[in-house]
């Protein structure tokens, strides 16, 4: 069973997918231009390369190829390595081709801003809200007593199982550091926007490979939790440690409001 608390959640965390995306664009067009065109390109580019084309390569790779996939099974941080870098360079090369050829540009640090939001909004509410969202649905199957029949034949027994165990195992807690992951990672793609606008800008492919690694960087020790290679902690040590710095330097940069004059 899942508790009523964690369902409320479970839901609060679905809405916070939505929220943060929101609050960020809120405090950023106050400060400066954001067009809108900017931003559908943000998510579209997002979705294409990482959804699309970089999964396609993860289906290819760790399940279609017998050779490859039993590979991966067997060398853990090869794994970790694989999927943070193959995160890192599908998002953030999509993300230069993105800027260079189909954003408008509208003032610095808008360009970047808006791109990062949609890039990063689009991945809040696709990872997070959606996700979030089949969990709140997940629990009400379970608690009604509908789970098995309702998910059997569309998932195989472990799977089920698994299933199962993450939401009858679920806490505030976890629900809470989920959420507020999805603000980090907002920030991060709009900090990575800033570095490969300036990429672009100035024609400097070192800047995007600064973007690449540093995403890696960020994405590595999740793989290594998926592998099994470390504990929860020392994961999000790393993405909080990240978001703080992002945050306070989000807060810093951010142009001051324009003045309003004065009447008389």
């Amino acid at each position: 069973m899942v508790s009523p608390a964690v369902l409320a959640g479970i839901a609060a965390a679905a809405a916070m997918a939505l929220v943060w995306p929101a609050m960020i664009f809120g405090i950023c067009r106050r400060r400066m231009t954001l067009a809108p065109r900017n931003i559908l390109v943000g998510a579209g580019v997002f979705f294409v390369f990482s959804q699309v084309l970089e999964k396609g390569m993860h289906v290819y790779l760790l399940r279609a190829n017998p050779v490859t996939a039993a590979w991966f099974q067997a060398h853990a941080v090869a794994f970790a390595a694989y999927g943070a870098f193959g995160a890192a360079l599908f998002e953030e090369v999509g993300r230069y081709l993105g800027m260079r050829l189909l954003v408008k540009p509208s003032g610095n640090p808008g360009t970047a801003a808006a791109y990062g939001i949609g890039h990063g909004g689009i991945e809040s509410i696709l990872l997070g809200g959606i996700a979030m969202a089949q969990a709140f649905v997940f629990a009400i199957l379970l608690n009604s007593g509908s789970f098995d029949a309702a998910l059997g034949k569309a998932l195989p027994p472990d799977a089920l199982n698994q299933v199962r165990a993450s939401l009858e195992h679920l806490t505030l807690g976890a629900l809470a550091l989920a959420s507020l992951e999805r603000l980090v990672a907002l920030l991060l793609q709009i900090g990575l926007s800033l570095i490969v606008w300036r990429a672009v800008e100035a024609s400097n492919f070192g800047l995007l490979a600064l973007a690449i690694l540093l995403h890696a960087a960020v994405d590595f020790p999740a793989g290594l939790l998926q592998a099994g290679q470390i504990s929860m902690l020392a994961a999000e040590l790393p993405i909080f440690a990240a978001g703080a710095v992002l945050a306070t330097l989000f807060l810093y940069k951010l142009p001051a409001k324009p003045a309003v004059p004065a009447k008389g």
